[in-house]
């Protein structure tokens, strides 16, 4: 179906400001980091926080008259078959950790609002379609991309933003010794990149030794977020480079195949739980509901965690197409130190000893000299 003209016209109209914003390096880059900086670290951290040991949660359910005004209608219209699809659909995502939950939410909002929310919004169908092209090129890299969304959702959860960041400094050491493994030696940076990456090994070690936060569990979940997002870094320069596609419509595939996996992810859990409460009775019953949140987080909360998520990668892709390497690696280090001054002015937490503090200035110094000698 055509749209019309006028509706056309007025797109256009819209989208050519816009379009104008997005090849403003100065733009894209504040609002690159600023959404990261700001609405990821507090909607991430506070969906995860949410009613935490039972106690509220800072962001108001504003959702709460809507949600009763809807069953009452449903009370009063008498649809028992879509109130019980309703409580089943809940009582599955209750049965989630809040990683599995987060890491569920951003993945079908991403895809969702990659595919209907653009300047073009006519063509959303060869959005869908291109989408669906080229998720085999890019499900090696899909993997990598949930493994490690997950894991950094159990990382904060854990063991708190500043060191699950301080953590991820380490990429750059994984990505060559990963890029090493698949193309040799050829593939090193030079000698005073390589001379960076201590800095970087002593920071996280300083971070983690005798820090407030550290929890083995935790640590290892950072780890992994960090190795996966280095092999997600080389794999998805591949697929790239074979299908000659921009990072958004790779990141439409790749949100597409980790939303899959979330749902089999879920599916699973869920099962689980349910067959546990059947084989082990009610005292299993009541033992497993006091390990589940009391209640899932708001749909306003769950939205602006998911276009948080979504907005930060958009305005990633963007910015990185703009400038030079060595331009968007120093803002990526001082995006990270950001996101842990602005988790620590949010959340509060354990105060770190002068140690785990010498540790985050060495791991973010060093990740910072390491971009700017590679991309040399």
């Amino acid at each position: 179906m055509m749209a019309s003209p006028l509706l056309s016209n007025v797109s256009t109209s819209i989208a050519s400001p816009m379009v104008a914003a997005w090849s403003n390096s100065a733009v894209m880059g504040s609002g690159w980091m600023f959404s990261s900086i700001i609405f990821s670290t507090y909607f991430t951290t506070e969906f995860l926080k949410y009613e935490e040991n039972g106690q509220a949660s800072k962001i108001k359910d504003l959702n709460n008259d809507f949600i009763l005004r809807q069953h009452e209608f449903m009370k009063t219209h008498k649809r028992p078959l879509l109130q019980k699809q309703r409580q089943a659909i809940s009582e599955a995502l209750k049965s989630l950790s809040r990683p599995q939950l987060l890491t569920l939410y951003r993945f079908s909002g991403s895809l969702l609002m990659g595919i209907f929310v653009h300047t073009n919004v006519f063509a959303w169908k060869q959005r869908l379609l291109d989408t669906i092209k080229y998720m085999p090129d890019f499900a090696l890299s899909a993997i990598f991309l949930f493994v490690a969304n997950y894991s950094n959702s159990i990382a904060l959860d854990r063991i708190g933003i500043s060191l699950t960041y301080t953590s991820k400094c380490i990429i750059p050491l994984i990505t060559v010794l990963l890029s090493v493994s698949v193309d040799g030696l050829k593939a090193l940076p030079c000698l005073p990149a390589l001379l960076m990456l201590i800095p970087i090994a002593t920071g996280v070690a300083l971070t983690s030794w005798s820090s407030p936060t550290f929890e083995k569990k935790g640590f290892i979940a950072a780890m992994l977020s960090s190795t996966a997002q280095a092999a997600l870094n080389v794999s998805s320069k591949r697929a790239l480079s074979h299908t000659k596609i921009s990072g958004l419509d790779a990141q439409r595939s790749m949100a597409s195949v980790a939303f899959i996996i979330a749902i089999f992810m879920s599916l699973q859990t869920s099962i689980k739980s349910k067959l546990k409460m059947i084989t082990d009775g009610d005292d299993t019953e009541i033992s497993t509901k006091s390990n589940v949140p009391p209640s899932l987080p708001p749909f306003s909360l769950s939205l602006a965690a998911a276009a948080a998520y979504h907005y930060e990668y958009v305005l990633s892709f963007i910015f990185l197409n703009l400038v030079q390497p060595i331009s968007y690696g120093t803002c990526d280090a001082v995006r990270r130190l950001g996101i842990i001054v602005a988790g620590r002015a949010f959340f509060g937490g354990e105060p770190f000893s002068s140690l785990n503090y010498i540790g985050i200035t060495l791991a973010l110094l060093g990740a910072t000299g390491y971009s700017i000698f590679s991309a040399r």
